[in-house]
C-alpha cells in the first residue's frame, strides 16, 4: 500500500524546486521566497480535497494525534476512551497529555464497539477516539450517538484511513478533529508526517500556534519579530515534505482505486468459501482496501490457516499475535515504562482513581475475534502474478481449515 511504490521524477523535480530556491522553512524569509509556501498549499489542498475548513500539517502522525489533544486541553485526571487494537501511537498521545487512555472492546469491524462505550464513560471522560483500522470506517452513526448523548466529543484518529469515506463523507472531518499519517507506510507519505483536519477555527488556531513554538504567524514581519500566544513545542513540516506531499496528493486517487480493484480482484477470483467470512463493516464500499481481513470460525481454524497459506508462498498476519497492533503485547504500557519522575496517569496524582492496568486479560471479546483474524496486506503495485498466487494460497488454506 505505500505511497512510494509511486514516487518518480514528478517527486524529485518537485524537492529539487525547494533545493534550488533554497526554502526548506514553511515560515520564515518571507522578504525572499516569492510567496510560495508548500506547505501551506498542500494544507490547503488537503482541506479542499476532504471537505474541511482548516488543515494543520505536523511532524508525524503520533504528533497529529497529541497537538490535536493539546489543542483541546486534555491533561492530568482526563481520560480519552480508544481501543486496544491500534498503533501506539494512539495511546502514547494521549499518556503524553498526563490523561488516561481507556481502551475498549472492538467488534467485528476490528473498530470500537459502540455497544460497549457507556460502560466506559465517567466524569472525567474528555472524547472518544474511534481508530479507523486498517483504512475503513468504525460505527460513527452510532458512536456518535453515545458522544450527543453523554455531552463528549468525537474524535477520529484516522491516520490509517485517509481517503475512506463513511456514508460518502471523508473520515476524519466527522468529529472535532480527524488526524492522518504521512508515514512511509501510507497511501499518501511525505517519509514523516501528519495532518490534523478540523472545522473548528479556535481548536487550529490552537494546533497552529502549539505546533510552532506558540508563534502568531504573519507574511509581513519577520519571524522573530511575531507575538507569541502560548508555549509550545516544534511539530513543524519542512517545504521539501510539503512539496512531496502536493505531488503524491494528486496521485492519491488513483492509488486508492488501484487498491480497491486489486483487493475486489482477489475477492472475486476467491469467491464464496463457506466459513470465510469478511470483517463486518458498517460502510463497506468506503473503505481503502489497504488489507484484506478474514474472519475464521474459531482460533485453532484460523492458525491452520495461517499455516497453509505461508506454506504456500504468501504470508498472512493473525492479529491476535501482532505486536504491533495489538495492546495486550504491550509491556512497556503495562509497566508504565517513562523516564518521568511522576508518571501521569500512572502514579498521578491528578488522577481521582488507580488508573487501568493494562493487561491481557481486560479485552477478551477483542481477543477472541483477533485471534480468528488473519489480514493479508495489499498494495498498489500487484502484477498478475502476485495476485494470483494470493488467490492460490487463499484456497489453499480455506481447503485446509474449512
Amino acid at each position: 500500500m505505500p505511497g512510494f511504490e509511486l514516487f518518480d521524477q514528478q517527486e524529485i523535480d518537485a524537492l529539487a524546486d525547494v533545493i534550488r530556491r533554497k526554502m526548506v522553512h514553511r515560515y520564515s524569509f518571507v522578504n525572499c521566497r516569492d510567496e510560495i509556501y508548500r506547505v501551506e498549499e498542500f494544507e490547503n489542498a488537503v482541506a479542499a480535497k476532504f471537505g474541511v475548513k482548516r488543515c494543520q500539517a505536523v511532524s508525524s502522525g503520533t504528533a497529529s494525534l497529541y497537538v490535536a489533544l493539546k489543542a483541546m486541553g486534555v491533561g492530568p485526571g482526563d481520560e480519552i476512551i480508544t481501543t486496544p487494537f491500534t498503533f501506539i501511537a494512539s495511546v502514547e498521545a494521549i499518556l503524553e497529555c498526563g490523561a488516561t487512555p481507556v481502551l475498549a472492546e472492538i467488534d467485528e469491524s476490528l473498530n470500537l464497539d459502540p455497544s460497549v462505550l457507556e460502560e466506559y464513560i465517567t466524569d472525567r471522560t474528555r472524547g472518544i477516539m474511534p481508530v479507523h483500522m486498517f483504512g475503513a470506517a468504525a460505527d460513527l452513526d452510532r458512536i456518535q450517538e453515545v458522544c450527543t448523548e453523554y455531552g463528549v466529543p468525537l474524535l477520529e484518529d484516522s491516520c490509517q484511513a485517509m481517503g475512506a469515506t463513511y456514508r460518502g463523507k471523508a473520515l476524519g472531518t466527522m468529529g472535532l478533529w480527524g488526524t492522518y499519517s504521512l508515514d512511509p507506510y501510507k497511501i499518501l507519505t511525505v517519509g514523516e508526517g501528519g495532518l490534523v483536519v478540523t472545522n473548528n477555527e479556535e481548536l487550529y488556531r490552537r494546533m497552529e500556534y502549539y505546533a510552532d513554538h506558540g508563534h502568531i504567524h504573519s507574511k509581513t514581519i519577520d519571524r522573530g519579530a511575531e507575538e507569541k500566544a502560548c508555549l509550545g513545542f516544534n511539530f513543524r513540516l519542512s517545504e521539501l515534505q510539503g512539496a512531496l506531499g502536493l505531488v503524491q496528493l494528486a496521485k492519491f486517487d488513483d492509488a486508492v482505486a488501484r487498491l480497491r480493484s486489486n483487493k475486489k480482484r482477489i475477492l472475486e477470483r476467491v469467491g464464496n468459501v463457506e466459513g470465510l467470512s469478511l470483517r463486518d463493516l458498517p460502510d463497506r464500499s468506503g473503505e481503502i482496501a489497504t488489507q484484506l481481513v478474514f474472519l475464521l470460525p474459531d482460533a485453532a481454524r484460523a492458525k491452520v490457516f495461517q499455516k497453509v497459506s505461508k506454506e504456500a508462498g504468501v504470508g498472512c498476519a493473525l492479529l491476535s499475535e501482532n505486536t504491533w497492533h495489538y495492546a495486550r503485547h504491550w509491556q512497556t504500557l503495562r509497566d508504565g515504562a517513562s523516564w518521568a519522575r511522576v508518571r501521569c496517569p500512572f502514579d498521578c496524582p491528578h488522577a481521582p482513581e488507580t488508573p487501568p492496568l493494562y493487561r491481557p486479560v481486560e479485552w477478551p471479546k477483542t481477543h477472541g475475534i483477533l485471534s480468528r483474524a488473519l489480514c493479508y496486506g495489499i498494495d498498489i503495485c500487484m502484477p498478475d502474478e502476485r495476485i494470483e498466487k494470493t488467490v492460490a494460497a487463499i484456497r489453499a488454506a480455506a481447503r485446509a481449515a474449512l
